[in-house]
């Protein structure tokens, strides 16, 4: 959604958090020509020039704007359906468009400039990247307004978590499901030819999908399937993240090399050493696992055994990202949001991040400069300098005082993307 103009204008805060992870530095001035910013200076005697188009936000604190690196845009959340299971199965993949276009620009709303979309599966039994990626670029074009949106394809393999979550009388697309190394790639640039952005393998099951979670059973594919999606996926220069609950699933995920590991839940020592050791990012997806969330599932009937292990998830994950932590794993900000918690309520994940052992500015770091530089946007994206694409919020207060600032909607007074005002609330 680029700028239609060249002539710069001016962007002033009161405090700028710059995502680089220095101290906040006051009486910004930010210098936005077209898309880009054109200049970052500070101090009370910066002045534009006399004329000039300046946007005032001297009582907020100005940071990048925010990423999201693990959501699932045409989920059915409880926001809009109290029968989530039946809302699964009833919808057409033109109502899943519209609910996915609908929490997108929610998403924007609360200062989400970037989202990852992790796909979904449509009744018809296939996969959603051809709609999400059609909503990525009429937002790109600047058709309807919307965070820039990266979307994944899931490479569905018999069985495997996403295929077990769906009802067993489901017709499946067979077109749209792979087994074998040579049935994945064939999947694998299938989905690429359609649009997709990267992909995404479930190389272990998932909460609602097994009931075991020792290191020796739970794993969805082979490493030899693993191994050539990895390989299709990079051969097209696209990333492959791994949804990995389990040790053995992240063992494999990093001997196939992939791009991101998707969750924190189960870790022996092993696991949490090579994560470590790789440099490659976690993206852990806590704001799901709350207590809050699964009480939220027991009021609407959800079985019994998929409490007791959303129960059992959220200690372990808790515990698992406070490991990766102490190790230094790289972490980048993602939710999971789908049926819950509510599209819009994202930056919760960082509250809990800080509860958990990050600082303030460690856990920013994680939906701005980390999230970027995970999925290879660094060089444009993540941080407020010269040269980057102007994605930026004001935000009313300092969020390095109150981390739950960047939770409150009221608060994210103006949302800059590419360059242009997508969300002013100022007045």
């Amino acid at each position: 959604m680029a700028s239609t103009t060249n002539r710069p204008w001016f962007l002033k805060g009161g405090l700028l958090i710059d995502g680089n992870g220095g101290a906040p530095v006051s009486d910004p001035v930010i210098t936005i020509e077209g898309s880009r910013i054109a200049a970052v200076q500070h101090g009370a005697s910066v002045k534009p020039p006399t004329g000039a188009r300046v946007v005032d936000c001297r009582g907020c604190t100005l940071m990048p704007g925010m990423m999201d690196l693990h959501l699932h845009l045409a989920s059915p959340n409880s926001a809009d359906y109290q029968n989530l299971d039946l809302a699964m199965v009833i919808r057409t993949p033109a109502e899943m468009l519209l609910d996915a276009a609908k929490n997108a620009r929610v998403l924007l709303e609360a200062g989400f400039t970037t989202l990852r979309d992790m796909d979904w599966v449509t009744p018809l039994g296939r996969n959603f990247v051809q709609e999400i990626g059609a909503l990525r670029d009429a937002i790109a074009a600047g058709k309807l307004p919307g965070p820039r949106l990266i979307a994944g394809a899931f490479i569905l393999t018999t069985g495997s978590h996403h295929d077990r979550m769906q009802p067993r009388v489901f017709r499946r697309d067979l077109e749209r499901q792979a087994d074998g190394p040579w049935e994945i790639r064939r999947l694998s640039r299938l989905n690429l030819r359609d649009g997709a952005d990267f992909l995404k393998a479930c190389v272990s099951g998932g909460q609602c999908s097994f009931d075991r979670h020792d290191d020796l059973w739970d794993r969805n594919i082979t490493q030899e399937e693993l191994d050539a999606m990895a390989d299709e996926a990079h051969a097209y220069q696209k990333p492959l993240a791994a949804h990995c609950h389990t040790p053995i699933s992240v063992k494999m995920a990093l001997q196939a090399g992939v791009d991101t590991i998707e969750h924190c839940t189960y870790a022996d020592d092993e696991a949490v050493q090579r994560l470590a050791a790789s440099g490659r990012y976690n993206v852990p997806t806590l704001a799901l696992r709350e207590e809050s969330v699964i009480a939220e599932r027991r009021a609407r009937g959800a079985p019994e055994y998929v409490l007791t292990q959303a129960k059992e998830i959220a200690d372990n994950c808790f515990a698992t990202f406070e490991r990766y932590r102490a190790a230094g794993v790289k972490i980048a900000m993602g939710t999971d949001t789908c049926f819950h918690p509510l599209f819009g309520s994202n930056a919760r994940e960082l509250e809990i991040y800080v509860s958990l052992g990050l600082t303030p500015m460690q856990a920013i770091q994680t939906a701005t400069r980390n999230a970027a530089d995970a999925i290879g946007m660094l060089p444009d994206l993540g941080t407020v300098e010269a040269g980057k694409i102007a994605d930026l919020i004001a935000v009313d207060g300092n969020p390095l005082d109150s981390i739950a600032h960047l939770q409150k909607i009221e608060r994210i007074k103006l949302v800059v993307q590419d360059g242009r005002i997508a969300v002013n609330r100022l007045a």
